[in-house]
C-alpha cells in the first residue's frame, strides 16, 4: 500500500510542483486544498497518512487548522510548510507538535528521508523501478515540450491538471490524458511532439509500462 498525502497551500504553482515530486517518490496525493479551512475537511474525508499544511494563509492560518486536527485525531501526521517562522509561531507550534516543519523552497533530500522513514516504519511497499520509469517519462515529456517552445511545458502541465487532476508523472499510467491535451492545444502539431517523445524513449520501448504508454500515444 502506498503512502497517501494531502497538500494544503494557497499557491497553485507550489501545489503542482510539490505534488509532482511526491508522486515520483511513490506517495499518492489523494487531495489538495487552497485554504486552511479546507485542511480540516480534507483530513476528515481522506484521512491521509500525511498532511502537508502551509502555515501562512489568508484569514485562517495553518496553526488554527492544526489545532482542530490534533483535537480530532491526535495521532495525525502533519507536516507544516512555511517560508519563515516568527517567535510567536514557534511557541504555538511547540504546543501542537507538528511531526515536521519544512521550509520553502523545499529540501527534497529531507522530504525523501521523511518518507523513507515512514515506509520503513509502516512496512509499505514502493517500487523504485516504477518510480524511475515515471520520472523518466515525466522528464521526457517536459523535454519534448520545451523543445517545441519555452511555454509549452507549462501550458500542457496546467491543462492536464485542470482537466484531469493529472501530472506528467501520471501520464505513464494514463497516456490517453496526455494525448487528449496535446491534441486539444496543438491540433495536428501534436504528432510532432509525440514523435519526439517516442524517439527519446526508443531505448525503453520494449519495457512495460513504457511500451503501452507509447502505443496509446500513437493510436
Amino acid at each position: 500500500m502506498l503512502i497517501t498525502a494531502a497538500i494544503i497551500d494557497n499557491d497553485d504553482d507550489t501545489i503542482q510542483v510539490f505534488a509532482e515530486y511526491l508522486e515520483l517518490l511513490g506517495v499518492k496525493v489523494v487531495s489538495i486544498g487552497h485554504s486552511a479551512e479546507q485542511a480540516v475537511e480534507i483530513y476528515k474525508k481522506y484521512r491521509p497518512d500525511v498532511l502537508f499544511l502551509d502555515l501562512m494563509m489568508p484569514e485562517y492560518d495553518g496553526i488554527s487548522s492544526l489545532n482542530e486536527i490534533r483535537a480530532m485525531a491526535p495521532q495525525a501526521t502533519v507536516i507544516i510548510t512555511t517560508t519563515y517562522l516568527t517567535a510567536e509561531d514557534e511557541k504555538k507550534l511547540d504546543k501542537l507538535k507538528p511531526n515536521e516543519i519544512i521550509f520553502k523552497p523545499f529540501d527534497m533530500k529531507k522530504l525523501k528521508a521523511i518518507f523513507d522513514k515512514m515506509i520503513k516504519t509502516d512496512h509499505r511497499t514502493v517500487s523504485p523501478v516504477d518510480n524511475a520509469k515515471k520520472a523518466l517519462v515525466s522528464f521526457t515529456i517536459t523535454q519534448a515540450l520545451l523543445q517545441m517552445s519555452p511555454s509549452a511545458a507549462s501550458e500542457v502541465g496546467s491543462r492536464l491538471y485542470a482537466k484531469y487532476r493529472c501530472y506528467f508523472s501520471d501520464c505513464l499510467e494514463h497516456p490517453e490524458y496526455l494525448k487528449d491535451v496535446l491534441q486539444e492545444i496543438f491540433g495536428n502539431g501534436s504528432a510532432a511532439i509525440i514523435k519526439t517523445i517516442k524517439e527519446k524513449l526508443a531505448a525503453y520501448e520494449d519495457q512495460q509500462p513504457i511500451s503501452n504508454f507509447l502505443v496509446v500515444l500513437e493510436r
